[in-house]
């Protein structure tokens, strides 16, 4: 029996919503994801916006957290994950994530203030992002999933050290730009078990996120792809036309 494989094309770069977008893209229920991280987060007034949206006309999702603000130190981070009525697996995953993302900057920055920048990580939107993909990832049943060489832009020293650690293929199509970020890093260094090129699959679904930077000629989206994995090679009747088959 064909199990189905997950594969993560970061082409694009990643970031912490666009993995959401794709994971909603493949069927996550946005309204469900919300209320789950609002179980989570115990502070009042954001929300989630969630709509389709279109990158150099490939459909995507775009997720936003509105009315976003700091959320302080990493340590009430870890506390409200920790003590979150969320699955066993899932508060484990978050944990994961968020404490390389602090062994990370503490590493890029020499030091360690008890609590990351209001104005980048330590706000709303990264446990959205953290917490949202931990659940997400396991609400679909996605427990394995390998992914592409990390197309990265330019790199942030904390991202440098997490790509680093988890021995990430990387590259670059631009040296103006941040295409991955340190949430979306880590994320990434903690979901995925192998970094390779796309294995052969019988394609059954998609999804796709939307980044919120407009590149000139590329889509800056990021793909999750599932299938049934096969190896069996079949001609079909035309000449040169092969495709892959189970």
């Amino acid at each position: 029996m064909k199990t189905t494989q997950t594969y993560i094309d970061c082409g694009s770069g990643v970031a912490g919503d666009m993995l959401l977008g794709a994971l909603i893209g493949l069927g996550l229920s946005p309204k469900e994801l919300e209320a789950t991280l609002r179980r989570v987060i115990p502070v009042k007034g954001w929300s989630l916006q969630v709509k389709a949206v279109e990158r150099r006309m490939w459909p995507a999702w775009s997720l936003r957290v509105k009315r976003d603000r700091p959320f302080t130190s990493p340590e009430r981070m870890l506390a409200a994950v920790r003590r979150s009525p969320l699955p066993n697996l899932v508060r484990h995953k978050a944990l994961d994530i968020l404490l390389a993302l602090q062994s990370a900057e503490r590493e890029a920055h020499g030091h360690d203030h008890g609590r990351f920048d209001p104005k980048g990580l330590g706000r709303i939107d990264t446990l959205v992002d953290v917490i949202g993909c931990s659940w997400g990832f396991w609400r679909l049943g996605i427990q394995k999933m390998s992914a592409s060489a990390l197309n990265t832009g330019r790199i942030a020293p904390a991202t440098i050290r997490l790509l680093r650690r988890a021995k990430v293929p990387v590259y670059s199509d631009t040296s103006e730009h941040e295409l991955a970020t340190p949430t979306g890093a880590a994320i990434l260094t903690q979901m995925v078990h192998r970094f390779t090129s796309m294995p052969p699959l019988l394609l059954e679904r998609a999804g796709y996120g939307a980044g919120t930077l407009e590149r000139d000629g590329k889509p800056n989206v990021l793909a999750i792809y599932q299938g049934k994995a096969t190896q069996k090679l079949l001609k079909y009747a035309l000449p040169n036309a092969y495709a892959y088959n189970a």
